[in-house]
């Protein structure tokens, strides 16, 4: 229909995560890679949320030191931690758009104006919620096929985070996993060979073996 891309299907869950890198590399190297890569895709997805659940609903599971400090930090900004993560994840995107679409001269330009947007706002967000947005953006930028439903789904898990807590959490988790798995690419399951479980098939899945064994 007018892409100027080739589209291979079907295309897997998990071939989000590999890459042809990884093939060229020693398995242990190779395997580490994928390992970091589901690690960058949790946390990008459910550490705003987790942070504005735990923040908001349940301080108590934070250590007395951590506590103060973000008791410290959530003092001095005049809206709720829900809102700080919204607007402050909502800037970053349109400062990553802006930054995409404008000239490689122009988007250093913006680059630095978003720099100074996020470090001037420090009074109106609390530090650990910059933080948190910065190492949420390396982590999603790790996996850039799924960067897309990433940002959106971030920002439905802040929502869930902090109406209903930890609880909308794990469930908007349990949701999002049926979703996924109930998911068919031209007659194959989008999680496969994860469900329907494949043990063979999991040589190159969280782990990848070696060329014998492939």
């Amino acid at each position: 229909d007018g892409t100027p891309f080739v589209l291979v299907i079907p295309y897997l869950f998990v071939e989000n995560f590999q890459s042809m890198d990884d093939y060229a590399l020693n398995p242990y190297y190779a395997s580490f890679l994928r390992i970091i890569k589901y690690a960058a895709f949790f946390v990008s997805l459910f550490l705003p949320g987790l942070y504005v659940a735990v923040g908001t609903y349940h301080p108590e599971m934070l250590p007395p030191t951590l506590l103060m400090t973000f008791l410290k930090a959530d003092h001095a900004t005049p809206f709720p931690l829900t809102v700080e993560a919204l607007l402050i994840h909502f800037l970053f995107e349109i400062m990553r758009e802006a930054g995409l679409r404008f000239p490689k001269a122009v988007g250093h330009a913006v680059s630095i104006v978003g720099a100074l947007v996020i470090g001037e706002s420090a009074g109106l967000i609390g530090a650990p919620m910059v933080i948190i947005v910065a190492l949420t953006a390396l982590c999603s930028f790790v996996l850039p096929s799924l960067y897309g439903p990433i940002a959106i789904l971030r920002f439905a898990f802040i929502i869930l985070g902090g109406s209903l807590g930890l609880y909308g959490v794990m469930l908007g988790a349990c949701l999002l996993l049926v979703s996924i798995a109930a998911m068919n690419i031209q007659s194959i399951p989008f999680l496969a060979p994860i469900s329907p479980f494949s043990i063979k098939a999991m040589r190159d899945v969280f782990v990848r073996d070696t060329w014998t064994r492939l």
